[in-house]
């Protein structure tokens, strides 16, 4: 094996244990209390459902996340991802976000901790239906993309 098939290996090994210290009661419940004939948005605040997609190894897995308005310019995101089809990751996220013509441009950052790869920082774009975020940490990277679940926007 070369060092780079390695290096997966390793950082996959340690995203499992990050998976297996992860607690999804809090988002689950969250998630399932969250009234699902809430009235349209008229910002990102809500239930989005998606997947994520790693652009080093092609890894993917369904994602969910509610955002909240946390005040002007400040949401926080907090992610529910799965990981090899079977392990759950849950963490939240800050985000600050600037609207420009009906588009919400989302940057931030959180530590996940070293066994998930640190720092991960986003970037990216929602709308009233569509969220689109670039992740990047240390040895990832890749997209998230969401659709709004609280939406009857066309």
């Amino acid at each position: 094996m070369n060092s780079t098939h390695h290096k997966y290996l390793f950082h996959g090994f340690f995203h499992v244990l990050a998976a297996l210290f992860s607690n999804s009661s809090d988002f689950r419940r969250a998630w399932n209390n969250y009234p699902e004939s809430a009235p349209p948005p008229e910002d990102i605040q809500g239930r989005w459902q998606g997947e994520w997609i790693s652009d080093v190894n092609g890894h993917h897995g369904q994602l969910k996340a509610i955002t909240t308005k946390v005040n002007s310019g400040k949401y926080k995101a907090s992610f529910h991802a799965t990981y090899s089809k079977v392990l759950r990751v849950c963490y939240s996220v800050n985000l600050n976000v600037r609207e420009e013509d009906g588009r919400f441009q989302l940057e931030g950052e959180a530590d996940l901790g070293q066994l998930a790869g640190g720092i991960y920082r986003y970037d990216g774009e929602a709308t009233l239906t569509e969220f689109n975020c670039e992740y990047r940490c240390e040895y990832d990277h890749g997209t998230f993309r969401m659709t709004h679940l609280n939406s009857n926007h066309p």
